[in-house]
């Protein structure tokens, strides 16, 4: 027997469907979806942002009181997402606490139910956002298998077919319903008209088995039957007879099949366990830590740094994210307050803003974003709100250090190298191609020939050897590494351009700074490039293994291409590979641990010929982490200035390994339709961590 499950997701608010025909949505694909379900007894699942319940109980409140009759009558399911659609692993885990817990309130409002199983947000996973979903309650999530199943060919075939048991971090479970990618693309081809009956019940029949199998039978958006909402132009022709006919044709077919039923997800659960139900899986993996639905190009960096200008969109949002973290720290205003605009956040946050969204609506959302920016910030002001300095202690996976992050990366005042003689433990010197800069807690190389990038960086009390730095062309033997790897670089790749980088000849001013974490030195330099001048500052400290980099792209708009900077490069020689991982947060509010040994992964490989990069790090605590089990590196960056993804290449490569960590400014896809205006500025410090044993 093959048990076919279906959930029909339904959102009001997609990208490309302008506010003046909603109610238009609502009569030609949510009426159609619960008609099928009333009228012939079909068990089917809807899942809903409460946003959108919340729009449609306002523009057509029939339809919320017979969806709440139908859960009552137990003819339809319903399953949660949240309030808004955000992506999960994007976006700080208060975020998402308050995503799912204003959700799960509307939902209880509206719909008098409480979802037992909860939807992935676009199937954006990651093993940080697993503790949410534990702490809310719930039963279940549904969570694709076919990308996660690419990447962990260990994995049994049949366990596809059952629930099994997402492992989430600090011991965190839930179990996972599965969603198929290739089963409801082969379903809206049915529904499209570009297969018939037998087509898709040769498809299905395929997946049944000696013995009682359950399959996804669909996942996916109800809004692209029998409306087109126009974000491409190869979009399928509607059907002359109906799609939402088609489709309940197809249903009325397939519960006359001897051999199959339809039933509601939660009946997966169900099932009996056995050799093949209820494994605990880690569904992400070094190189696909963020797994999403569909093919490749299709992927966590669209709503990323692509889309509109989706950068910029996500840096006013943590500004938003901080302050009323702060504020909900400090219980400063009433919580009721706090609730208000935390909803307003994740509105704000949501995936509709990010990827196809029209001009109209794209304007009207920067208004609501930066109104709600400086209404935050004026209420965190009046109440005492000051992003200082601080030090936060770092521990993770064996590593331990102190962070230091600083209110400003400029360091104002200018002095003569001869000045350092205030600084007797601190040298400076300076050849034709190099300035070497000595504190007690940092050695650092500069390189003038290349835009000051960092030829090696030493913390000498955790390790006498570089562990950043440059790695010079002909170091491996890999042809496809034959070039010179740097750190603390810019680089804008341009489709049939010539790439724009700051590795030019640079010369450098330098200053003297006191601050909350001790003295050190500054240095600064400019370089010119096509797009404009970009200005580099960094801060040595005397007292503490650490360095500030402030990288600013002064430059009136950025052009079209990938554009990434803050590199870091490992220097191979310095870690013992058998024991090197990476480590960020992904949405949770702990660490994940990423192992190294045996990966290869190109984060930045394109994921078709026009997206040009198919994985990243949500990194939503603006911490990335890189080293063995003696020693490491932190990377602490500040999103309020500049939310950029972090993507990560490794590969084994001889005489030893490649690894290096850069930072996405802006990536190229289908939903980039439009240049973004600069300045870009990113900063960041490189912090020196040590081996807990």
């Amino acid at each position: 027997m093959l048990r076919l499950y279906s959930v029909f997701h339904l959102n009001i608010a997609y990208s490309s469907v302008p506010e003046a025909i909603r109610k238009e949505v609502v009569q030609k694909c949510f009426w159609p979806l619960l008609d099928i379900a009333t009228e012939h007894n079909i068990p089917l699942a809807i899942e809903s942002p409460a946003y959108t319940l919340e729009v449609v109980a306002e523009i057509e409140p029939e339809w919320i009181i017979q969806l709440r009759n139908a859960l009552q009558a137990g003819k339809v399911e319903f399953i949660g997402s949240g309030y808004s659609q955000l992506i999960a692993p994007l976006v700080p885990a208060g975020v998402n606490e308050w995503n799912l817990k204003t959700g799960k309130e509307i939902y209880g409002r509206l719909l008098n139910y409480s979802p037992d199983i909860w939807y992935v947000n676009e199937q954006a996973y990651s093993a940080g956002i697993v503790e949410h979903y534990c702490s809310l309650g719930a039963g279940a999530i549904i969570m694709e298998w076919n990308n996660p199943r690419t990447l962990h060919p260990e994995w049994k075939e049949e366990f596809r077919y059952y629930p099994q048991i997402a492992e989430g971090v600090n011991g965190s479970r839930i179990p996972v319903i599965w969603n198929d990618s290739i089963a409801f693309q082969k379903f809206q081809r049915f529904a499209h008209g570009d297969i018939d009956w037998e087509d898709i019940r040769s498809y299905l029949l395929k997946h049944k088995g000696g013995a009682t199998r359950n399959f996804c039978l669909y996942g996916n958006d109800a809004e692209i039957f029998d409306f087109r909402p126009g974000r491409f132009r190869t979009e399928p022709q509607m059907s002359k007879t109906g799609e939402w006919t088609a489709i309940r044709e197809l249903y009325l077919q397939l519960m006359r099949e001897k051999d199959i039923a339809l039933i509601f997800p939660s009946s997966v659960l169900d099932t009996q366990a056995g050799p093949h139900a209820f494994a605990s899986l880690a569904l992400e993996s070094p190189a696909q830590p963020i797994p999403v639905k569909k093919q490749p190009k299709y992927n966590v960096t669209r709503w990323a740094v692509t889309g509109r200008n989706s950068l910029h969109a996500n840096t006013l949002c943590y500004n938003i994210a901080r302050r009323l973290d702060w504020l909900d720290q400090a219980k400063s205003i009433p919580e009721e307050k706090i609730r208000s605009l935390s909803k307003t956040l994740c509105y704000l946050w949501s995936s509709d803003f990010r990827t196809h969204v029209t001009a109209e609506r794209w304007e009207g959302f920067l208004s609501d974003l930066e109104n709600t920016r400086e209404e935050v910030e004026r209420i965190a002001d009046s109440c005492g709100y000051i992003s200082s300095d601080k030090q936060k202690p770092l521990s993770v996976n064996g590593l331990q250090g102190d962070v230091y992050t600083r209110s400003t990366y400029c360091v104002q005042s200018t002095a003569s190298k001869e000045s350092i003689g205030t600084c007797p433990e601190c040298s400076v010197h300076e050849d034709g191609r190099f300035i070497d800069i000595v504190t007690p807690s940092v050695e650092v190389r500069l390189n003038k020939r290349r835009g000051l990038a960092i030829h090696r960086l030493v913390f000498p009390q955790i390790s006498s050897q570089p562990l950043a730095g440059t790695i010079l062309h002909g170091y491996f033997d890999d042809i496809n590494l034959s070039a010179d790897w740097y750190t603390a670089n810019t680089v804008l790749q341009r489709p049939g351009k010539p790439q724009i980088t700051d590795l030019q000849p640079c010369e450098a001013s330098i200053s003297l700074n006191e601050g909350r974490f001790g003295g050190g030195i500054g240095f600064q330099g400019e370089t010119h490039t096509e797009a404009g001048p970009i200005m580099k500052k960094f801060f040595i400290y005397r007292d503490i293994p650490q360095i500030d980099i402030e990288i600013l792209c002064r430059w009136a708009v950025v052009p079209h291409g990938s554009f990434k900077t803050g590199m870091v490069t490992l220097m191979p020689e310095s870690f013992e590979q058998e024991s090197l991982f990476y480590a960020t947060h992904n949405g949770g509010c702990n660490y994940e641990v990423f192992p190294l040994a045996g990966a290869t992964m190109a984060h930045d490989a394109p994921g078709s010929s026009i997206v040009t990069a198919s994985h990243g790090l949500g990194a939503t605590e603006g911490v990335m982490v890189l080293g063995d089990s003696h020693k490491g590196i932190a990377i602490i960056f500040d999103q309020t200035i500049c939310a950029a993804m972090p993507m990560l290449v490794y590969k084994n490569a001889a005489p030893s390994f490649f690894c290096r960590l850069f930072f996405s400014c802006g990536e190229m896809d289908e939903s980039r339709v439009q240049q973004v205006p600069g300045p870009v500025r990113f900063v960041c410090s490189i912090s020196g961590l040590k081996g807990s044993i």
